[in-house]
């Protein structure tokens, strides 16, 4: 891979970051308000309405950059759902894909699709499970490519 090709998947993955440790932050805060505090109560400064509206615009802006994430390595995507890749970190790799889908997919169809109803309470309690769960998984991701990333990032700085 050439030196441009990496420094462009360097920046899109440093840009995937930040909005991807602000859904954790504001999925941890919404967390206080889907276990009983009241939606007006005040958490760093703004209520439940306002955490949620925040947390549904940053899940966005990361849904489209986790994507770009994965777009940019079409092929090893590819190659470890064909189960090709030699990677150590594959099972890792694809149960963080799974919680992610089920995490994204619980979510947009209690927001979108059942807003309001019994059913969507169910979802968004599946959701905030998987979302601890994507938490843990993240970490772990992270964890598990920090002699990537610490090398990369030594390369640019």
């Amino acid at each position: 891979m050439n030196i441009s090709k990496t420094k462009t998947r360097f920046y899109i993955y440093a840009i995937a970051l930040l909005p991807f440790i602000l859904l954790i932050t504001t999925g941890v805060i919404m967390l206080k308000y889907h276990t009983g505090a009241p939606v007006e109560s005040i958490i760093i400064g703004l209520d439940g309405h306002s955490w949620m509206t925040f947390h549904k615009i940053i899940s966005v802006i990361s849904m489209l950059l986790i994507l770009l994430h994965l777009f940019v390595k079409t092929d090893w995507v590819k190659n470890l759902f064909l189960f090709k890749l030699k990677s150590k970190f594959k099972a890792a790799n694809i149960i963080l894909f799974v919680v992610f889908f089920l995490c994204s997919l619980t979510a947009l169809c209690a927001w979108l699709i059942f807003g309001g109803t019994a059913t969507a309470q169910l979802l968004v309690g599946i959701h905030n499970k998987l979302g601890l769960l994507l938490i843990l998984l993240f970490v772990i991701h992270i964890w598990n490519y920090r002699k990537v990333i610490i090398s990369q990032f030594k390369k640019f700085f």
